[in-house]
């Protein structure tokens, strides 16, 4: 399954400040994710009971980021498919996701969430 949003993946930088963690601003990224992905993907009744594999690719504009504030700034859209019923949890036995990044134009910024494996079988990609 394969789900593009038009929004762009922040910097983990985006959730703290100089003086330390924004408490406020992981709840409202998690937020606009939630209602983004909701309209994307209806709501599953049981999360699969097997390991899910990921893809989540940013396309943007201006620098890449790096890893770590990659991957901390995705953290809401796994947290969102647990809430959604597309996984059971984000834990490594439940869920595992590759994390790329690739520059494009402005009116091109997007990310995409390939979920694999989501009924047990093959890749459904």
């Amino acid at each position: 399954m394969k789900i593009t949003i038009k929004r762009k993946i922040p910097s983990q930088n985006q959730f703290s400040n100089k003086m330390g963690y924004r408490p406020y601003a992981y709840p409202k990224e998690r937020d606009e994710w939630m209602i983004r992905l909701r309209c994307a993907l209806m709501p599953r009744v049981m999360a699969p009971q097997h390991k899910i594999f990921a893809r989540i690719i940013s396309y943007r504009v201006g620098p890449l980021l790096d890893y770590g504030n990659l991957v901390g700034g995705a953290k809401p859209i796994p947290d969102c498919l647990i809430r959604l019923g597309y996984l059971k949890d984000d834990a490594p036995k439940w869920f595992e996701c590759e994390y790329l990044q690739e520059k494009c134009k402005r009116d091109e910024a997007r990310t995409v969430i390939e979920l694999l494996n989501l009924e047990g079988g093959a890749s459904d990609v």
